[in-house]
């Protein structure tokens, strides 16, 4: 019985011991690239803003 329990134990700590070393490389390759942090509706803002300029630019040579 108390074998079963340390074996569970020690399982359990090397789960625990592997999602941090996980955790942590996920962290260190977000931190050192930041383009995979920034959201994605920024880009389709930024490409929406600049359609709606050249329409205002268009719309200006027109008249």
């Amino acid at each position: 019985m108390a074998t079963a329990i340390l074996t569970s134990i020690k399982h359990g700590a090397y789960t625990a011991i592997a999602l941090y070393v996980v955790f942590i490389a996920v962290v260190t390759v977000i931190s050192t690239n930041p383009q995979l942090n920034a959201p994605s509706q920024m880009s389709t803002q930024t490409a929406s803003v600049e359609l709606n300029r050249a329409a205002v630019q268009s719309q200006g040579r027109a008249s």
